[in-house]
């Protein structure tokens, strides 16, 4: 019976500790809005993480591992260092070749991978791994064990029907089940010089071609795994090879959660997210729990925006956010003095589409009563304005980074007929809309921020 009258008893006592914060902050009841689950990645012990490597081994990679004069072969360079960068991410790292089927690489044997002959063949072409490039294989490795990290070197070089029908589930189920689990992808392209044929470009006519007179072509690291790894091996990438403004290189990261943070959970959010908001007449900045209260008297002819760095809610590098949306909510009261009001003295209005949000190159933007102007609003009452803003839908930021990269089967005989020294790759395009395609499914809206108005609206 006793333990019945204490849960009594606290119940009571938080319910109206949640009315007295109310009324000491001059706000109606209302209900906070929960922040939604943003998993980015786990905290693992990274000296518990495996890395796995995956080299691909067509025949058209073999044009890296050779010098082209007056060119900067960032593949060797890079290649020789994964197994330091590996080491930085986890304790134990595994090498492996993919083509037609996966093959482990003894470690004593990796510095093969630079030279000509790992790309060669001496058996027929069915007992030969360099003839495809199944890189779906790499994927469903990391679905079984998603804990560990995976780094795939790769040209990225598909065909379209590589990228349609039950082929093409074989990559986005696996990718789907790692995106799931909380886990990203994160696609380094390189520019390198090449020297070599590229095989397998289509032609109008049906068939395929091959070209040798390319000095350049893009290839493509892809980890799998946690952001905080991810951005690991980018960083040093980018401090050991990317040293040179010459040199060519591009980043995108496929996540279904390209949230980097709720404002309200750290009190990220000042009196500064309005610009000169604290200039006016009887201002106060308070926290009704989470929540940011900004208090002060205003004129109809006010007019205040909210903003904030894109750089503080989206994570570096990803497909970033398309649409934003916003849920407010308005009370009026005829007592413009806080001290005075009691529950009962709020109304609720009835009014939509109070503020507008927009998103531009550097920050989100809160127009707040861009649509309903102050100067609608009665003079002489006090006002509680409540607004959430939600991430919405995901941006397509990724496929614009490398769409230069990028060239159509329709397109790619005339672009070899135009005997280009630097070579696009095949689909590239298409590669990362799919990627983001299976990302965009598995993206829940995201409470991005929530801040509240009190104000009186002088006569």
């Amino acid at each position: 019976m006793k333990n019945y009258l204490r849960i009594f008893l606290l119940l009571f006592l938080f319910s109206h500790i949640s009315i007295v914060e109310a009324k000491e902050n001059c706000a109606p009841e209302f209900e906070l809005a929960k922040p939604s689950s943003i998993i980015q990645s786990a905290d693992t012990d990274s000296s518990e993480k495996s890395v796995f490597i995956y080299f691909d081994q067509s025949l058209s990679m073999q044009g890296y591992t050779k010098d082209q004069p007056g060119q900067n072969n960032l593949y060797i360079n890079v290649i020789d260092d994964l197994q330091q960068i590996a080491e930085n991410v986890g304790t134990k790292t595994y090498y492996h070749s993919f083509g037609k089927s996966i093959v482990p690489i003894q470690e004593n044997k990796i510095s093969q991978v630079i030279k000509p002959s790992f790309y060669e063949c001496t058996s027929s072409a069915a007992d030969c791994n360099n003839q495809e490039s199944k890189i779906h294989l790499p994927f469903k490795m990391a679905e079984t064990n998603p804990d560990s990290t995976y780094i795939i070197v790769t040209d990225l070089f598909l065909s379209s029907k590589q990228l349609v029908g039950g082929t093409l589930s074989q990559l986005t189920k696996p990718l789907k089940s790692i995106l799931k689990k909380g886990k990203s992808v994160g696609i380094i392209g390189v520019m390198s010089s090449f020297n070599g044929t590229i095989f397998d470009i289509p032609t109008r006519a049906g068939g395929t071609v091959s070209y040798t007179e390319a000095q350049k072509r893009p290839f493509y690291i892809i980890v799998i795994g946690d952001q905080k790894e991810i951005n690991q091996v980018k960083k040093n990438l980018e401090e050991q090879h990317f040293n040179n403004p010459e040199d060519q290189y591009k980043y995108s990261l496929i996540t279904s959660t390209p949230i980097l943070q709720n404002l309200n959970e750290k009190e990220l959010i000042t009196e500064n997210n309005i610009k000169d908001i604290s200039k006016a007449e009887n201002f106060n900045f308070d926290f009704l729990k989470t929540l940011p209260i900004y208090k002060f008297d205003i004129n109809k002819k006010s007019k205040l925006k909210f903003r904030v760095k894109n750089s503080e809610i989206i994570v570096p590098g990803s497909t970033g956010v398309s649409q934003f949306t916003i849920k407010e909510s308005l009370w009026s009261s005829k007592e413009i003095r806080c001290k005075k009001i009691n529950d009962g003295d709020w109304r609720q209005a009835k009014l939509e589409n109070i503020s507008e949000v927009t998103q531009g190159d550097e920050e989100l933007s809160l127009e707040l009563f861009k649509n309903t102007p102050f100067s609608k609003l009665f003079r002489g009452m006090r006002y509680f304005y409540v607004v959430n803003i939600y991430a919405d839908k995901p941006g397509n930021l990724s496929e614009e980074i490398f769409k230069d990269w990028s060239i159509r089967d329709s397109d790619a005989e005339e672009f070899k007929d135009g005997n280009p020294v630097e070579f696009k790759t095949l689909n590239l395009t298409k590669i990362i809309k799919i990627l983001n395609s299976v990302a965009n499914e598995e993206f829940q809206p995201t409470l991005i921020a929530s801040l509240a108005l009190n104000f009186n609206l002088l006569k």
